[in-house]
């Protein structure tokens, strides 16, 4: 699925836009496929339609109301309020789901709970420890979202009311509590993943193949939910689009090819992604070793054969941005510091032979290591001649 191209300066960042994340990443942070073969496809987005259609919805839905309970406090939000909300159409083998395309009601409903949730800790209760209050688990606005559009489907028309236990509440200190409030009000993106390659010694061709490939990928949005081609985003590499010939992998030996080093983008790009802990959903190694990244790392880009793809998993839309500055590129990626959660990624490879290497991806919570995930292993052949 390619998406329209939505050029967003990377100045503004800090802009709110909210989407949510398809019903399948509700509960979970993303987590790249095995970027050496074909993953799953993700869903197909039919269209969209307000929650008001009557021919896919329920008009009975405005009857009744979400709510959220916590001892005798229940939060009500009346779907009478969300008809006129967008919603996003999906099939996958023939389910239908939907999401809403715009979720702030809902992180203003559940923000509203945890400043109530906040202020019940500064009253006497002896329910709760002195200094401390209860606030909403992370990721519970995502999975009570879920619960909601899962029913607006194919659950019987009725209130949806939540109450809240020691599985959806944590205890937190009150001063803890209001800085973390802060942070999720703030709603800024943070640099989640980056990767730098230098092209230090590559004809002028290149260079310029390098630059504007890189140009289309800079302030590029991608929408929660949606699937990227990069080869399509890069558009045809045709002289009329800007390319020019350049040295490029073809049959194990380096040839002149229009759009030659194109694939130092990729492969810049996918480690990027990768460090940011974005699915890929498709990506396929260089016949033979690159000279900019280690064995394991690269991403090759060959028009109808090789592609990289990747998939927004996030809440909201992650940002891009690429840097050309001397003899580097650099590839930024932008996400909501509230959708990382805490998490950070950083993609390695251990060489297995002068020619292969095994791919990993070491996942981090607080900046403490919990998960080491073996993403591929790629086979290389030895060119035989030198690129230029």
């Amino acid at each position: 699925i390619i998406v329209d191209k939505r050029k967003l300066r990377i100045r503004v960042i800090g802009m709110k836009k909210k989407i949510l994340a398809l019903l399948t990443a509700v509960i979970c942070m993303a987590a790249p496929f095995a970027p050496c073969m074909e993953a799953e496809a993700a869903p197909v987005e039919t269209g969209t339609t307000t929650l008001g259609n009557g021919e896919i919805f329920s008009a009975d839905w405005a009857e009744m109301s979400l709510t959220v309970s916590y001892g005798e406090k229940v939060w009500e939000k009346p779907f009478s309020e969300l008809m006129q909300e967008e919603m996003r159409m999906y099939t996958d083998e023939g389910a239908v789901s939907c999401v809403f395309a715009d979720i702030e009601w809902a992180d203003a409903f559940v923000d509203g709970i945890d400043r109530d949730l906040r202020a019940m800790g500064n009253q006497d209760n002896e329910l709760i420890p002195e200094g401390s209050c209860y606030q909403l688990v992370d990721g519970f606005e995502l999975w009570w979202l879920g619960i909601v559009q899962t029913q607006l489907l194919t659950g019987p028309v009725k209130p949806i009311n939540i109450t809240l236990n020691e599985n959806t509440c944590k205890l937190m200190t009150i001063e803890e509590a209001e800085l973390a409030a802060e942070i999720k009000e703030s709603g800024e993106y943070v640099l989640a993943g980056s990767c730098t390659t230098s092209f230090k010694g590559s004809s002028a061709n290149r260079i310029n193949n390098i630059r504007v490939a890189a140009g289309h990928m800079d302030g590029y949005e991608i929408p929660s939910g949606t699937e990227v081609s990069l080869s399509a985003l890069f558009t045809p590499r045709t002289s009329a689009n800007g390319y020019k010939k350049a040295g490029t992998y073809v049959g194990g030996k380096v040839v002149e090819g229009m759009g030659g080093g194109i694939c130092q983008v990729s492969s810049t790009t996918y480690n990027a992604l990768m460090n940011a802990g974005v699915t890929v959903t498709r990506r396929q190694p260089h016949s033979s070793p690159v000279h900019y990244l280690p064995l394991g790392t690269d991403a090759a880009i060959s028009s109808g054969s090789k592609d990289l793809c990747f998939r927004n998993d996030y809440a909201h839309p992650i940002l891009m941005e690429t840097i050309v500055e001397g003899k580097n590129l650099t590839v930024n990626i932008y996400v909501r510091e509230r959708d990382l959660n805490g998490r950070s990624y950083k993609l390695w490879a251990k060489k297995t032979s002068s020619m292969s290497a095994v791919t990993y991806q070491t996942v981090y919570e607080n900046g403490v290591e919990v998960e080491v995930r073996e993403i591929g292993y790629c086979r290389y052949q030895p060119l035989i001649e030198e690129e230029d």
